[in-house]
């Protein structure tokens, strides 16, 4: 808006400036409207308190996208649409917690795990998967959980959730306790669901994927498989039509989610000293499940990781959500 007309009645009568002063005023206007609007655009999204489906929470927007972490779960819960109608990731509700009946009910949303599993089997230590936050604090644009620690066997974690771009990084951070271990992310999606995955063939590789190691150790990659189809360099993987657990060199895993959306989930940093990795470096994995299975998982690991000089390590991914047409 030119200066004139921001300030009209300064320019009746003889109290009208000249035009080199209304110039010098307009570029004036023109340059704090300019330094607001970038101010705007680059200011990181901060988090604010909520209720998502009952459950005390916390939310924050990036342009189309909405993000709610929930601390009742101590994860994100949901990405998706602005309105809350479109979620890109499973999430069942209402919470429910194990039982006689259920022993390990779903909990939906973005999990975190440190491996390997066979050192816990299953299921996964209640403080990770069916715990509330021990306490939450958002510090401008990161939002801060603690988890409950009870197994002293393992590391206490803390997750962090903060927007890095169109992405919402996802970092869980835990002490050196003497034992190496490397992070697990899973974030369970609906089905149904297809993912196509670029294969990386080797002399140790020569399938281009492995069969990721859950508990046991697993025999290499034998095609074809009923859930898998290759394409040139690439595996496409089908939910619904047999159990297999697939881990390839590390990259972004995209999907296709309803109404046009798309969810990636991609490798992230990771702080501490780096080891050997799990699954001879196939570190991008899915896991696809049979007809009877209402879910499937795109998963990202760490190498096995030692603390830093301060003792500490963490394992980070992003996820991002794109809406239709973008």
């Amino acid at each position: 808006m030119p200066f004139p007309a921001m300030f009209p009645a300064a320019l009746s009568g003889a109290c009208r400036p000249g035009r080199r002063l209304v110039a010098a005023l307009n570029r004036i206007a023109c340059l704090l409207l300019l330094t607001m609007t970038t101010a705007s655009l680059s200011a990181s999204p901060t988090w604010q308190k909520t209720i998502w489906r009952g459950e005390s929470a916390w939310s924050s927007t990036q342009g189309a996208v909405r993000a709610v972490v929930t601390e009742v779960r101590s994860r994100l819960i949901y990405i998706g649409s602005l309105d809350g109608t479109v979620n890109l990731i499973n999430a069942p509700y209402p919470q429910t917690l194990p039982d006689e009946k259920n022993r390990w009910p779903n909990q939906g949303g973005h999990r975190f795990w440190l491996g390997p599993q066979k050192r816990w089997v299953w299921p996964p230590l209640t403080e990770w998967e069916y715990s509330a936050a021990a306490s939450v604090t958002s510090t401008g644009a990161v939002l801060t959980l603690h988890e409950p620690h009870h197994n002293t066997a393992y590391p206490a974690i803390t997750r962090e959730y903060a927007w890095e771009g169109t992405r919402l990084r996802c970092t869980a951070h835990w002490p050196d306790n003497g034992r190496s271990y490397f992070g697990l992310h899973v974030v369970p999606v609906d089905v149904p669901f297809t993912v196509r995955a670029r294969l990386a063939k080797s002399e140790a590789v020569p399938a281009g994927a492995v069969v990721a190691e859950m508990v046991n150790p697993e025999s290499p990659l034998t095609l074809p498989h009923p859930s898998v189809t290759i394409e040139g360099d690439f595996a496409v993987m089908q939910s619904g039509i047999k159990i297999v657990k697939l881990g390839f060199k590390p990259q972004a895993l995209t999907i296709d989610r309803p109404q046009g959306w798309k969810l990636s989930v991609l490798p992230g940093p990771t702080e501490g000293l780096a080891l050997e990795s799990p699954d001879q470096g196939y570190l991008s994995q899915v896991w696809v499940g049979g007809p009877e299975h209402d879910l499937a998982e795109l998963e990202q690991l760490s190498p096995h990781l030692r603390g830093d000089a301060n003792g500490r390590c963490a394992s980070s991914i992003y996820i991002e959500a794109t809406p239709p047409g973008s």
